[in-house]
């Protein structure tokens, strides 16, 4: 999966001044230093390595930022469906979690922790608020610094005893991550929907559609699924990455609709209903874009999904903006001397 910087690739080697000054000042503005350490992703991949190297030192004559030309060595992390975490390009295994401190220290509780610390960015938390979101409450002191020591170790095992002590930070109250050592997808995410929606906003949605395409291609399914107490902690953020998701797929989905791509619309529509079904503007859409391709089978199943997921029973909720579409556009109207009625 692409990052939306390599979109800016042309851009960033474009000929004319003024151009690399815009891309430059795009991608500082939203993705801040960031940017750099995609562009340094690059330089691994032989197809674009020459290009994320000029890209590199356009953005440091323009901003005056010091740029190193070497790959980047650090942490992508998943936390859009299953969670993930990989070192340089190695993903670290389920059952790793657990291998240091002698196999003493709970895997799930060592990878809770390492994902309760990204969801909290840059602030970390306390001994006390881990403690709550990975036990469900106190936990002791000797099991609290027997997972914390397994991670560091596996850490250190994985990334390097130097990078290892920079990423991972502790004190008697508080334990973080460093943001700039690592990269999360839902930070991502949030990024791309922001840089889109201003694009849009400023240049019109034909331009945003790629940003808006790769929201939709990040979203592998809920945030910090699977995560040990999550559900307790990540439901609200995880609300805001669909609520986004949620947009992005209905915008691009109108803006195939308005142009007579009726399939487009549709794979738009189902790529978003298969992770919110109760998407009220997306199932309409979708309902509209099934007529027009004759789809009533298509149409259906996604109005029938709606009705489970939200719970609303069509005769006793006939206001319903999506039970009066369903309605209008599959009701066949009655006839009267060859004449349709109404």
């Amino acid at each position: 999966m692409s990052h939306p910087v390599i979109l800016y690739l042309p851009l960033l080697n474009h000929s004319d001044p003024a151009v690399r000054q815009h891309a430059t000042t795009i991608l500082l503005t939203h993705y801040g230093k960031r940017a750099l350490t995609y562009l340094r992703r690059l330089l691994d991949d032989p197809a674009l390595a020459e290009q994320a190297r000029t890209a590199l030192i356009t953005i440091g004559e323009i901003s005056g930022l010091s740029v190193e030309l070497r790959p980047f060595r650090g942490v992508y992390v998943r936390c859009l469906g299953d969670f993930q975490v990989f070192i340089d390009s190695r993903q670290i295994k389920a059952d790793e979690w657990g291998q240091s401190e002698g196999g003493r220290a709970g895997g799930r509780k060592v990878q809770g922790i390492f994902a309760y610390l990204v969801h909290c960015g840059a602030e970390g938390a306390t001994r006390s608020e881990i403690a709550e979101a990975i036990w469900g409450g106190t936990a002791s002191s000797s099991s609290f610094a027997r997972t914390l020591t397994a991670l560091r170790q596996l850490l250190q095992q994985l990334c390097g005893e130097e990078l290892a002590t920079n990423l991972l930070y502790t004190d008697r109250q508080r334990c973080a991550l460093n943001p700039d050592l690592y990269q999360s997808d839902a930070d991502i995410l949030e990024r791309t929907f922001d840089l889109a929606t201003r694009t849009a906003h400023e240049q019109g949605i034909h331009v945003a559609l790629s940003l808006y395409q790769y929201v939709l291609e990040l979203y592998d399914g809920p945030y910090m699924d699977g995560v040990v107490g999550a559900q307790d902690w990540a439901t609200e953020r995880g609300a805001q990455l669909l609520s986004k998701v949620v947009i992005a797929g209905e915008r691009l989905a109108a803006e195939a609709f308005a142009r007579g791509d009726d399939q487009q619309c549709l794979q738009y529509c189902q790529r978003v209903l298969a992770h919110e079904p109760r998407a009220a503007a997306v199932v309409s859409r979708l309902l509209r874009a099934g007529q027009r391709l004759g789809l009533p089978t298509e149409m259906q199943r996604a109005y029938q999904r709606y009705l489970s997921a939200t719970g609303i029973n069509p005769r006793r909720r006939r206001d319903d903006a999506v039970v009066q579409l369903y309605r209008e556009l599959t009701e066949t109207p009655k006839m009267e001397n060859g004449e349709a009625i109404g």
